[in-house]
């Protein structure tokens, strides 16, 4: 009976935070690169204050290239403090 307790625990538990990895929603944000330093973007929207932008979950050829200045498309996940976004995709207008 105890295994099976344990079991049912775990498996509520895994659930619980596939379910919460499952719940942070894409964003889209359209803007001007401020500066790209490393694997972090200084990034200002179209609309609303500059924030950073988090690199490290996309692949540097999609931000080696970027300039100050440069007009993109940023999509990604707002970290949980809404300090940071962490950026999935980096698009640039063409």
């Amino acid at each position: 009976m105890r295994i099976v307790t344990r079991a049912t625990m775990t498996i509520g538990l895994l659930l619980a935070i596939v379910c919460s990895a499952l719940a942070q929603e894409l964003v889209s944000f359209h803007g001007r690169v401020v500066f790209v330093a490393g694997t972090t973007m200084g990034f200002a929207p179209d609309i609303g204050s500059s924030f950073e932008v988090d690199l490290t979950k996309v692949d540097q050829t999609q931000y080696a290239f970027l300039k100050s200045g440069d007009a993109v498309t940023v999509v990604g996940v707002v970290t949980p403090d809404g300090n940071r976004l962490i950026a999935m995709s980096i698009t640039p207008d063409q």
